[in-house]
């Protein structure tokens, strides 16, 4: 696949990336504000009922039509309790969803600052190739442009997610929030 490519499809991949961090990101603290709720409800100590009712007003605040149904779906983290298992039953998903989007966001920016390094190396070519001509020094006639010579260049790496330890993290993850959402 030719190298530009390769970095306008991995553009893309790391906008949608962005997209889905933001909103695992929402999800994780809306599950934690709830979580908070919960565990600071009916507290008798001062700084749990600030907390409180900073939430109360931050729901009546956010009970509107899209937000409000949210508020009722998304689970809570259980802060009380023993039961670990429903804890990360609620971590866990959000966290695996992060990273994997983390990981075609830094996919991206490696074959951007790749590209940035092959056009500056082209350049500083295409420099000395006129201080040579100017220097009086025999020099091959070449009309190629920077951007000639980035559009036919050839990236063989493959992506992160097309590797074999891509695929068995893409399978870990997955296996990880099947039995976290599984698990009763």
């Amino acid at each position: 696949m030719k190298f530009t490519d390769k970095l306008k499809k991995s553009k893309k991949r790391s906008r949608f990336a962005y997209l889905v961090a933001f909103i695992a990101v929402t999800y994780f603290l809306m599950t934690v504000i709830k979580g908070l709720y919960i565990w600071t409800d009916g507290s008798g100590f001062p700084l749990a009922q600030n907390i409180n009712s900073g939430i109360k007003w931050l729901f009546a605040k956010t009970w509107i039509f899209p937000i409000s149904n949210l508020w009722k779906t998304i689970p809570a983290i259980p802060f009380e309790g023993r039961d670990i298992l429903s804890f990360y039953k609620v971590l866990i998903p959000p966290t695996v969803v992060f990273f994997l989007s983390a990981l075609f966001i830094s996919d991206h920016r490696v074959l951007r600052s790749k590209f940035y390094e092959l056009k500056t190396e082209i350049e500083k070519e295409i420099a000395l190739r006129e201080l040579r001509k100017d220097a009086g020094l025999e020099t091959i006639n070449e009309a190629a442009s920077i951007d000639v010579v980035i559009s036919n260049a050839t990236n063989d790496d493959p992506a992160w997610h097309n590797t074999g330890w891509g695929k068995v993290v893409i399978g870990v993850a997955i296996a990880a929030i099947v039995a976290a959402i599984g698990l009763k």
